[in-house]
């Protein structure tokens, strides 16, 4: 899904791609994503809200439980490209993405392993025959954050 950079913005945090991840797997109420996540409800509502306002979920169904209107959200993609006016403008192609997960210094490892990998991979074929291709730099970095960041 192609992003502006409020959007960018609202899915910094890795609390909120844990709920994008979540509710990509099924729709589900604010009060459901909260007991999965073992977070209070009242948090839990103010970040799908926020990302409801910006466009990264949406509303797939509303049920009425006992007179009150439970409304199940679903993430609109996992996959977020931001949108970069000003190269677009100079006919210039770029685009940026980045996600927030949680991982062991084990899991890290293995993912940078397998990263590794992929990289060599394309690397390869892109030195392969005499097809036009065009140059692209790719980097990935890798930030520790602080867990008060995950609200």
């Amino acid at each position: 899904m192609e992003i502006n950079l409020e959007q960018q913005k609202l899915i910094s945090s890795p609390l909120r791609i844990k709920i994008i991840y979540l509710l990509a797997k099924s729709a589900m109420t604010a009060k459901q994503v909260a007991e999965e996540l073992g977070r209070s409800a009242g948090s839990i509502h103010y970040h799908i809200q926020q990302l409801y306002k910006g466009g990264i979920l949406e509303i797939e169904e509303t049920k009425e439980n006992r007179g009150i209107i439970e409304k199940y959200y679903r993430s609109k993609a996992t996959q977020f490209n931001l949108k970069e006016e000003k190269r677009q403008e100079k006919g210039e192609s770029s685009s940026t993405m980045g996600i927030s997960i949680s991982l062991t210094e084990e899991e890290l490892k293995g993912f940078q392993d397998d990263l590794y990998d992929l990289m060599v991979k394309y690397m390869e074929k892109s030195v392969k025959g005499a097809i036009n291709r065009n140059p692209y730099e790719i980097s990935c970095s890798f930030k520790l954050l602080n867990s008060e960041e995950e609200e």
